[in-house]
């Protein structure tokens, strides 16, 4: 869906405010509450939309030091079974969730990361968003008792402007690598691209796109 593939622009500000909302010990009362009306339209939505009840929705994951960070991003799916031979481990231990799924480090090669499987994907029915989607997926996790975002999260990337989150389309676009539109939104379109582009001048491709990389398409 070329650049809009939710409301939210990627960065460190946006992030870190899900990853404090998230780390509550317990979910705000009127969401414990809520009526029953609500969740089973909710629960109606996403089953109407792929959901598979009792499976996950994916897991934070540690990615081991040699890993290939080309293997990152949506287009790139494997089952667990694949990811867990190449290292990648359950943050807090334990098995990786059964399926298959793509990892993906929302705020680059820095922050955490995540495997997310089919049910994640049912969520982005709803808002092609990945930050609207991990955040759902951990309030559910929250509510269950379990833990919030656990991996560190860059905290000094400088927030880049709206002329220069377009600007970095509009130069990825003239260089080949981008074709959606020229919106300033850092959807999986254009995190996609930033990570074909990085590959191309030897830079490791998380997607992740800063300052130093708008630095390095103005070149």
């Amino acid at each position: 869906m070329g650049g809009r593939d939710g409301p939210y622009p990627v960065h460190a500000d946006l992030l870190s405010a899900i990853r404090g909302r998230l780390q509550r010990r317990r979910p705000p009362r009127h969401l414990v509450r809520g009526s029953d009306g609500s969740l089973a339209s909710t629960a109606a939505y996403l089953a109407r939309n792929g959901w598979q009840r009792g499976q996950a929705w994916g897991a934070e994951v540690q990615l081991p030091s040699n890993f290939n960070m080309g293997q990152v991003g949506k287009g790139n799916r494997k089952s667990s079974r694949d990811w867990s031979a190449q290292g990648v481990r359950r943050m807090g231990g334990g098995a990786l969730p059964s399926g298959t799924g793509s990892i993906i480090m929302p705020a680059g090669a820095r922050g955490p990361a995540f495997l997310i499987l089919d049910n994640f994907r049912s969520i982005l029915r709803y808002n092609n968003s990945d930050n609207y989607a991990l955040g759902v997926a951990f309030l559910g996790e929250r509510i269950a008792g379990r833990p919030g975002i656990q991996g560190a999260w860059p905290r000094n990337d400088r927030t880049l402007s709206t002329g220069e989150r377009e600007e970095i389309q509009r130069r990825l676009m003239q260089k080949g690598f981008y074709q959606g539109e020229i919106d300033g939104l850092f959807g999986s379109a254009t995190m996609e691209s930033v990570s074909a582009y990085q590959r191309s001048i030897g830079v490791t491709p998380d997607g992740y796109p800063t300052s130093i990389l708008l630095d390095q398409l103005r070149r």
